[in-house]
């Protein structure tokens, strides 16, 4: 797309040449990052509202420290478009999130001014505190600064750094960029204790006042000891940043993040200084800009807007239903006809579409904030007393919580908690960090599990409640009930039969099969979750010569429908496993394992995601390039059939 073109940073050849400039250039080149942030994001999608609250910050940063020898991480990651813009990417940046362009998130491929790759949130300090350590091992004086912000405070891990770095007193400087924000509406509290640091200047004074006080009182034998107890405790009480000092954090602020100024003159201060600190700088999310100041969750991840007025431009056509949407209702439903059904959801209530079971039942919704392992232990505890909890998760952040699963669920035996995984399979524009790729594998190989995926709308409101009225029976109850569906919109398809019920480990098959003469059907496929609309679609593709195939939606990765596989594997000549997941450990895997240990001797082909990360891309095109659209299954179709190509009726296409 074509940028409109801005003076200070189309020629800004390095974050050195901030530092030459005036006041009033810096705040010139304030306002054209914000434009241009604000109209490359309206074209292509990608993170707004968290970006135009930390450009200040940023300018700041590069104007006081050198992170070409210094070193910058950003939690969470989706807060670095300025950064990147700065950095050398101004002219790229319009390539944004796109296949080939510049990624959603730091990325040292991209360039050498980003440490790592930060998709996860409330990594970063314990990656900071790492490299500090390391520097300081190999004699090398540099400041590592970690940037954490838009609620990354809260995750366990942060803290679990923040220990760590103050035990080690290396050069660390933690910014607290406190936007008074996750995604959703804060939670938690630590949020309520940085909301009291936020109107606290009053504390800074009153903190002063009470140590000339102290100082005041006679000094004899009796009151010394006293004194210091009398001002250690002032500390602890007044002092807003007590909780990082505890810690061993020197705490400095709150200073005004959108004063470059304030946080210059902050920066330089406390660089003259051994680590580790805490600097916490005040920002607004979707500073600068109206319409993201007033809704930051709406332009935290927008497209298709004014970047004037901030108005969306009107669809073009209906949107169909997505999964997400179809999982909400459901749930609504579900929990209207059972008051011990909840909710929880890890600071996605928004992403999971759980806003809406939260303005119906706003007392059985849980949001726990970023604490992806604390979400399964919750539940356990939920389950415990009696309730009935529904936690949903997306695939990428699910996996966090792998040993709670373990731990807090299957160890326990009939918890009954029903998971879901969003945004399973390939994801898109956000790329490597966020791919739902591998919920599958880590899953299966718990005992006491459930693991399915729908085909469509109608069979996840159906899986949903099934998973609920088995776990209401004492005697079927399973550890947990594992439900994935991609980020996509409902496929809208008329099947040739009517859906069978749900049932354990039960798949059913949409196409049967026909042999020529005396001989076994050609090809089954056994297709899975979101692939089912796939291979029905590429099959459609195939023409009459999709009488020979037998295409069944397996429903169930775990267990595998092994009943159904044997009586099918007398009478076909191999098996086509196509899912949506990784290869290694997918399903795919499962279906091989399960024929293995039954005796199938039919050559299995399993198509799925190759053992690589997935770069950025739109879901059809990173689908398209795994050959896992209709046009990739019709031609593996096709070659395991041995057909020739000239003999399928391909549609024309222009």
């Amino acid at each position: 797309m074509p940028m409109t073109p801005l003076p200070l940073l189309d020629g800004l050849l390095s974050p050195a040449d901030l530092r030459k400039f005036t006041a009033a250039e810096l705040a010139q080149i304030a306002q054209e990052i914000r434009f241009r942030i604000k109209e490359v994001v309206s074209a292509t999608g990608g993170h707004l509202a968290s970006n135009l609250g930390t450009v200040e910050l940023t300018l700041a940063l590069h104007r006081v420290f050198d992170f070409s020898s210094d070193r910058l991480l950003w939690d969470v990651g989706h807060q670095a478009y300025p950064h990147k813009l700065v950095t050398g990417r101004a002219a790229t940046f319009d390539t944004n999130r796109q296949q080939g362009g510049v990624s959603g998130f730091p990325d040292p491929q991209e360039s050498p001014y980003d440490l790592a790759k930060v998709g996860h949130s409330s990594t970063a300090i314990s990656t900071g505190v790492g490299v500090a350590e390391g520097y300081r091992r190999l004699g090398q004086k540099r400041w590592t600064v970690v940037v954490v912000g838009d609620g990354a405070l809260t995750g366990g891990m942060a803290f679990e750094g923040l220990i760590n770095a103050g035990q080690l007193k290396s050069k660390l400087l933690v910014v607290l960029n406190d936007n008074g924000n996750f995604i959703d509406a804060p939670v938690g509290s630590l949020h309520t204790h940085l909301d009291r640091i936020r109107s606290g200047r009053m504390f800074q004074y009153l903190r002063e006042r009470f140590k000339e006080v102290l100082k005041r009182v006679p000094r004899g034998e009796r009151f010394s000891r006293l004194a210091k107890h009398m001002e250690l405790a002032a500390e602890r009480l007044i002092t807003p940043g007590y909780i990082f000092e505890d810690l061993g954090f020197k705490y400095f602020g709150p200073v005004d993040g959108h004063s470059i100024t304030a946080v210059e003159e902050a920066m330089r201060r406390v660089s003259h200084l051994n680590g580790p600190i805490m600097l916490h700088v005040m920002t607004t999310k979707g500073e600068g800009w109206e319409p993201s100041e007033a809704d930051p969750l709406k332009f935290h991840g927008p497209k298709g807007f004014n970047v004037e007025t901030g108005i969306f431009a009107p669809k073009t056509s209906i949107a169909r239903q997505t999964y997400s949407a179809v999982f909400a209702d459901e749930m609504v439903q579900i929990a209207t006809e059972d008051e011990r059904v909840v909710a929880i959801t890890a600071a996605m209530p928004s992403g999971t579409a759980l806003k809406t079971f939260a303005q119906t039942f706003p007392d059985r919704m849980y949001d726990v904030g970023i604490c992806e392992q604390h979400s399964f232990g919750f539940a356990e505890g939920l389950a415990i007393a009696g309730l009935r909890p529904v936690l949903a998760h997306y695939s990428t952040f699910a996996q966090r919580g792998f040993d709670q699963l373990f731990q807090e669920v299957v160890v326990q035996r009939n918890l009954g908690i029903v998971i879901t995984f969003d945004r399973a399979g390939l994801v898109g524009e956000d790329g490597e960090t966020h791919q739902g790729l591998y919920d599958i594998s880590w899953s299966r190989t718990l005992p006491g599990l459930a693991i399915l995926a729908p085909k469509d709308g109608a069979e996840l409101r159906a899986m949903l409640r099934w998973a609920h009225s088995e776990r209401c029976h004492p005697e079927r109850r399973l550890a947990g009930y594992c439900i994935r569906y991609p980020k996509d919109e409902i496929p809208d398809i008329s099947w040739a039969a009517a859906a069978e019920p749900i049932r354990l480990g039960r798949a059913e098959v949409l196409a049967h099969g026909q042999a020529e003469g005396a001989g076994a059907v050609p090809l089954m496929i056994w297709a899975y979750g979101s692939c089912v609309k796939t291979c029905h679609e590429a099959l459609q593709l195939l023409g009459p010569a999709a009488s020979a195939v037998t295409l069944v939606n397996a429903r169930f990765a775990k267990p595998i429908d092994l009943t159904l596989l044997i009586e099918l594997s007398k009478r076909h000549a191999r098996i086509l496993t196509v899912e949506d997941h990784a290869l290694m450990g997918g399903f795919g895997s499962a279906l091989a394992e399960a024929a293995c240990d039954a005796g199938i001797s039919l050559p299995i082909t399993r198509m799925g995601v190759r053992d690589q990360l997935i770069p950025h891309a739109s879901r059809e095109q990173q689908l398209a390039a795994e050959g896992l659209d209709p046009a990739g299954v019709l031609r593996r179709v096709i070659d395991l059939l041995g057909l020739q190509v000239k003999t399928i009726p391909f549609p024309r296409t222009g």
